[in-house]
């Protein structure tokens, strides 16, 4: 079965990376290990290797194109197989019956924050008089 490849977080602040180059196209064949592309991340350009045997089927992403870690950007799989059974597959369900409670309580603003800080009261001295604390051990 064809089996997807997403776009790896190549590091914890990775939000999205770059196809800078694609260095296999449709119809070649992929071992792993091989290097498929090269990605740019926020930090680096690096080398993005295969971790699957197969024939590059799908190629999602055209060079130069940014898109989020786990977008599926390429499909591997045997030599003339079906690349879309493995799209569909992978692609995100949208939830049965409608949108649900927690979904719209999602999309509402969150309430605004205020930078005002209770007011701060002094309490009155203790121990009376002069405003000096004593300590009795």
């Amino acid at each position: 079965m064809a089996e997807v490849v997403k776009m790896p977080k190549m590091s914890d602040t990775m939000t999205d990376g770059v196809v800078a180059k694609w260095h296999k196209k449709v119809g070649d064949k992929v071992k792993s290990g091989d290097v498929l592309a090269e990605i740019e991340t926020d930090k680096a350009t690096m080398d993005f290797e295969s971790y699957q045997d197969g024939t590059l089927l799908y190629i999602g992403v055209e060079e130069g194109k940014s898109v989020p870690v786990d977008a599926i950007i390429a499909v591997l799989g045997k030599d003339g197989e079906d690349y879309k059974a493995a799209l569909d597959s992978a692609a995100p369900q949208p939830p049965k019956g409608g949108a649900s409670e927690s979904t719209t309580e999602e999309k509402k603003a969150p309430a605004p924050i205020t930078d005002k800080a209770p007011a701060a009261t002094q309490a009155p001295p203790s121990g009376g008089g002069g405003g000096a604390t004593s300590l009795q051990l």
